[in-house]
């Protein structure tokens, strides 16, 4: 019989330890509690969180007054709704960050490797090519979280991706310049897509529309933005809500084939789908 069975039919019986099935449920709750304190660090929600252990306190310190008490007790059941309302967005993110924690799976998994990489070089070869121009560009490349929604905002090209192609949707002169493209495998499925806006405390006040909007779709999803500044010039590659910036050619490549075709890169979004709350970072 299988080990995990027997453990099972165990526990059933009533076999285990009182004292084990103790040490179980601490560990259970202390992980649980861990996890909880690591989500909200760095977040909107400390200092809500702070408030309430505030009234907490208070409630523990003034039994003796029956009538303050009982005002203070009726401002929990509000102050953990406001939690869900106020902060719906983290939540949703974590939700989809837990269910693709399970084996990863590729968005590209209908391309070989050398399509994979054509595709990259594409890209890579685009981003320089616009940012010796001075042309912003942002280019989203789906993965296992379907970008539909964000084609659905733009115009549907279903183009085979190619440096010339990408560098002709973004021209200023186009109508399609001031949105995003989405690439799905070595196609270009729509561009001109609007995304969604990060408002993360750890951007600088001086990151543009194009690069809160890369950092707010990797806060979402899965996705991989690649954004040109048109101000400097520089290329940058936001990931998991992070943004890495000033990257050359060789260096922008390296970081997508990692990312999508396993590496470094690959292991340390492992790593943040483990623990979902991790945002911000060093470059942001």
């Amino acid at each position: 019989m299988p080990w995990h069975e027997v453990l099972w039919n165990t526990i059933r019986a009533g076999g285990l330890p009182d004292k084990l099935i103790d040490v179980v449920d601490v560990l259970l709750v202390s992980y649980l509690i861990y996890e909880a304190l690591l989500f909200v660090r760095g977040t909107r929600a400390v200092s809500l969180i702070r408030g309430l252990i505030f009234i907490l306190a208070l409630i523990w310190a003034t039994s003796w007054l029956p009538t303050f008490h009982w005002l203070l007790s009726q401002l929990i059941l509000p102050g953990v709704i406001a939690i869900v309302i106020i902060f719906q967005p983290e939540l949703r993110m974590t939700l989809e960050r837990l269910g693709r924690g399970a084996p990863l799976r590729r968005a590209l998994t209908g391309l070989g490797t050398e399509e994979v990489r054509r595709m990259i070089r594409e890209v890579s070869g685009a981003a320089e090519e616009l940012a010796e121009r001075r042309i912003g560009a942002l280019i989203a490349i789906e993965r296992e979280t379907g970008l539909e929604d964000v084609a659905r905002s733009g115009m549907r090209l279903g183009a085979t991706v190619s440096a010339e192609l990408l560098h002709t949707i973004f021209l200023p002169t186009g109508p399609l310049h001031d949105g995003g493209v989405v690439i799905r495998g070595d196609e270009v499925l729509a561009a001109g897509c609007v995304l969604p806006q990060s408002d993360a405390p750890h951007l600088r006040v001086s990151t543009g529309l194009r690069h809160r909007a890369a950092v707010g779709l990797t806060e979402r999803t899965d996705a991989i933005c690649v954004v040109v500044s048109e101000e400097t010039g520089a290329v940058s590659l936001a990931t998991e809500g992070v943004l890495v910036r000033d990257l050359d050619r060789v260096r922008l490549t390296e970081r997508l084939q990692n990312l999508i075709l396993g590496g470094p890169e690959a292991d340390e979004r492992k790593r943040r789908l483990r623990w979902p709350w991790h945002r911000g970072g060093p470059g942001a």
